[in-house]
């Protein structure tokens, strides 16, 4: 069996140069990446809210 790795998206085997055994996987890669980058975006955008409301409850401001 020749060296190889596989596809991040469906573990089939691919090429060590390869992440990914077609375009549609690579796609599907990319659609991922994009959807945790915008949840990430998200929770940090919550969390800060939620920092600066306790900080104005503490306060005494609100």
């Amino acid at each position: 069996m020749e060296p190889h790795t596989h596809c991040q998206i469906c573990s089939k085997p691919v090429p060590l140069d390869e992440k990914f055994c077609s375009e549609k996987c690579r796609e599907e890669y990319n659609e991922f990446i994009e959807k945790r980058k915008k949840k990430t975006y998200i929770f940090y955008v919550l969390l800060a809210g939620l920092l600066i409301l306790i900080f104005l409850q503490l306060s005494g401001i609100w």
